[in-house]
C-alpha cells in the first residue's frame, strides 16, 4: 500500500537532479575552447602571461605554436589581444656582462742547492755557495685582478654563453659533477675545459626571462654540457643590471665551483653582473 506523499521524494530529487545539470550545462556552455596558432613565438614564451588570465574554470595548453585554450568568451577576448601584442617577430637581444676576477694563487714548494758529488760525478745545483745541499722551502701568495666589460648578441629564446673560467682542467671534480647532474650519455672528450653559464633571454611582456644554466665546454673546440637540471628561471627588468654571480653562487655546487674557481691553488672571487636591453 502506496503511504500517501510516498511519490513526491522520488520527484523532488529528479528535479534537483535535473537543475543541477541545466546549471553544470550552463557553466560549461559559458566556457570556449580555441586553438591559437602563434606565427613568431613558441606557445611556451607566451604560457606565463596567458596561464593567469583564463581563470579558475579554464584551462592552457602549450605545444610547439599552439596554444589550447578552454575560456570564457570575454577572457578569450582578452588573451587573444595580449597575443597580438606578443606574437611578434623575433629580435636581437643585446647583453651587457661586467665581470671582476680577484684571483689568489698559493704556491707552496721547496727547492733543492748546492753542491754535492757520487763517485767521479760532481753535481751542481744552482746557486750553490759552497759545499753541502741546502733546502730552501717557499710559501709565496700572487694576487691579480681583472675587470672588464664584453656585449653579446643573441636572438630572443636563443641561449648566449657567458663564460667565466678560461682555462681549467676536466678534473675528477668536474667527471664527478657531470655523472651526478647530467643524465643522457656524452660522447665529448673533455681535457681542458671552459665554464661558465648559458643564458637564454625571453622577452614576457615588458620584463625579460632568463634561463641561466651552468655549462661546460671544450677549450676553443665545439662540444659542450649543460647541466639543465641546475637550470634557474629568473624575472629582470630590462636595462637593469642583475647580479648573476650573486644569484648562482650557492645555488648549486656545479655553479659555485664555476665561480669560485678553487683548481690548482687558486681561489677566485667572482663580481658577475649582466645587463639585457
Amino acid at each position: 500500500m502506496n503511504l500517501p506523499g510516498s511519490g513526491i521524494a522520488p520527484r523532488l530529487s529528479s528535479l534537483v537532479l535535473w537543475m543541477l545539470l541545466l546549471q553544470a550545462g550552463a557553466v560549461m556552455a559559458a566556457e570556449q575552447f580555441r586553438m591559437i596558432t602563434l606565427q613568431y613565438r613558441l606557445a611556451r614564451d607566451v604560457l606565463p602571461v596567458i596561464e593567469p588570465m583564463v581563470g579558475p574554470g579554464g584551462s592552457v595548453r602549450a605545444i610547439d605554436n599552439h596554444l589550447f585554450v578552454t575560456a570564457s568568451p570575454e577572457q578569450l577576448a582578452q588573451i587573444e589581444t595580449v597575443i597580438e601584442r606578443l606574437d611578434v617577430m623575433r629580435k636581437n637581444v643585446r647583453i651587457t656582462v661586467s665581470h671582476v676576477f680577484d684571483v689568489q694563487l698559493q704556491q707552496r714548494g721547496a727547492a733543492v742547492s748546492g753542491r754535492a758529488s757520487a763517485g767521479d760525478v760532481e753535481v751542481v745545483v744552482p746557486p750553490a755557495v759552497g759545499d753541502g745541499v741546502g733546502l730552501q722551502v717557499y710559501d709565496s701568495n700572487t694576487r691579480s685582478h681583472d675587470a672588464g666589460t664584453e656585449f653579446l648578441t643573441v636572438l630572443d629564446g636563443e641561449q648566449a654563453f657567458i663564460r667565466v673560467g678560461r682555462i681549467v682542467p676536466y678534473s675528477r671534480q668536474w667527471i664527478l659533477l657531470t655523472r651526478r647532474y647530467v643524465s643522457a650519455q656524452q660522447s665529448i672528450e673533455f681535457q681542458d675545459i671552459t665554464t661558465g653559464f648559458a643564458v637564454r633571454p625571453h622577452y614576457i611582456g615588458d620584463q625579460v626571462e632568463l634561463e641561466i644554466t651552468p655549462r661546460i665546454a671544450r677549450l676553443n673546440q665545439a662540444g659542450f654540457i649543460d647541466f639543465e637540471e641546475l637550470s634557474t628561471v629568473v624575472r629582470v627588468e630590462p636595462g637593469e643590471w642583475f647580479d648573476l654571480g650573486s644569484t648562482m653562487q650557492d645555488r648549486d655546487e656545479v655553479s659555485y665551483a664555476i665561480l669560485a674557481g678553487e683548481q690548482r691553488d687558486e681561489r677566485r672571487n667572482t663580481t658577475l653582473r649582466i645587463k639585457v636591453d
